[in-house]
């Protein structure tokens, strides 16, 4: 296979167009502008480590990288909702408005490795966002940095840097599970992956496995792209290896990690529905996979992090059993208007456990909700395999009658139910 010509065949690869350059731009808001920007700029350059300090210099000596001091009314609004969505505090809000001059630093490069533009452009703006001070913005999530911890981000002795502190995982819940996306692969001229409805209690694991496929995928586009002579578009695998080293490298470990542990991740290219829409990766199941998505996606996260595919408890009718039922059906109408109101959000879930019915024996299983529209049915994804059921699989969509439903909880991971679970507290 091929990463850099059409040499391939075209269902092994996916075929991508390469910007001519890609862009970084990063704010800085102030009450303290530079009477000078460009020594300012130099100034702040200055304090970088090698080789980053001659790289900055370098391009501040040309058109790649620049800087510009507006004062606040006559520069572009700031994106205070999106800041806010992604974790801005009411005081980093409140001294990025109250700021009166605003310094926008902008840089370009090529495509490829490194993202020189990045990297330059975010350690000019930082350094400078502590000489002036003011507030660090990165435009491109968009987000109010920490300008120490903005510094810390930017490569390390061997050029190496951890990339989950430049692609985020952003998650949505909708009523058939949690679309997730990356953010920040297109920093290098790449389409974000997604994924779509990932159970809600497989979001951390996805999370990681989306991370360290934005490794492996940057990976194969550096090369591919570094490979070509101008290139206008270049060929990535459509199958993504992914192995325990690349989710190590993901955050930060860059010499640990199991390389037999690996799983296989199906590209498909999804482009815009519409012109100022966006181009994904989406995982999806292999086209021969003999199960649902759901599975799929759970059966990534047991081969990549040894994750159970089902957690079975046994219990006997007892009076206390009885009671613990009556007590989780008695606050299940509670449980439904919280869910609808939205009060019940990531990454806390809704659980209910309910009743199997079959030939063989009584079995009881636990599933997320995703949607409970009708107060009579629940849809949800089951969290485990069923043993008298072969239906029931971790995973695979769940529509639940809510009859027969005997328990309910609230579930964070990593914590497990912090709230409800009146039969499990019996059983454990």
């Amino acid at each position: 296979m091929s990463d850099s010509d059409g040499s391939a065949d075209a269902d092994e690869v996916v075929t991508l167009s390469v910007p001519e350059m890609v862009q970084a731009t990063y704010v800085v808001t102030t009450s303290s502008p530079p009477e000078d920007v460009d020594v300012a700029a130099a100034q702040a350059a200055l304090r970088l480590p090698e080789p980053l300090r001659s790289g900055a210099l370098q391009m501040l000596a040309g058109p790649l990288l620049t800087l510009e001091v507006w004062p606040v009314e006559e520069a572009p609004p700031l994106p205070l909702e999106y800041l806010r969505m992604f974790g801005a505090t009411p005081a980093e809000l409140g001294a990025a408005e109250s700021a009166t001059h605003v310094v926008i630093c902008q840089a370009a490069f090529r495509p490829g490795w490194p993202p020189a533009h990045e990297w330059h452009a975010r350690g000019v703006a930082a350094a400078l966002a502590q000489d002036l001070p003011g507030t660090l913005i990165d435009a491109f999530m968009p987000q109010i940095l920490n300008p120490q911890q903005a510094l810390e981000t930017l490569p390390d002795s061997e050029g190496r840097v951890t990339l989950t502190r430049w692609v985020l995982v952003p998650q949505s819940p909708d009523d058939r599970g949690i679309w997730m996306t990356t953010k920040g692969l297109d920093r290098h001229g790449l389409p974000e992956l997604q994924v779509l409805d990932v159970p809600p209690t497989l979001a951390g694991p996805w999370t990681a496995t989306l991370s360290a496929a934005a490794v492996v995928l940057l990976r194969h586009w550096s090369r591919a792209v570094d490979a070509a002579d101008d290139p206008a578009f270049v060929s990535v695998p459509r199958i993504l290896t992914v192995t325990g080293v690349d989710v190590a490298e993901a955050y930060g470990d860059h010499v640990g990690g199991d390389p037999g542990v690996s799983v296989e991740l199906p590209l498909r290219l999804d482009p815009p529905d519409q012109f100022d829409e966006q181009t994904f990766l989406t995982v999806v199941p292999p086209e021969d996979y003999p199960a649902s998505s759901g599975e799929f996606l759970a059966q990534v996260c047991a081969v990549l992090f040894d994750t159970p595919s089902t957690s079975i408890l046994r219990s006997q009718h007892t009076d206390e059993m009885d009671a613990a039922i009556a007590t989780a059906r008695a606050a299940l109408p509670s449980a439904r208007v919280r869910f609808l109101a939205g009060e019940i959000e990531p990454p806390a879930h809704l659980l209910v456990k309910h009743h199997l019915q079959t030939d063989e024996a009584d079995e009881f299983v636990w599933s997320t909700v995703t949607s409970w529209a009708d107060p009579d049915r629940v849809h949800g994804v089951s969290m485990s395999d069923a043993e008298t059921d072969p239906a029931v699989r971790a995973g695979r969509p769940a529509y639940i009658e809510v009859e027969d439903i005997v328990d309910w909880g609230i579930w964070i991971d990593g914590e497990g139910i912090i709230e409800g679970g009146w039969t499990n507290r019996l059983l454990q």
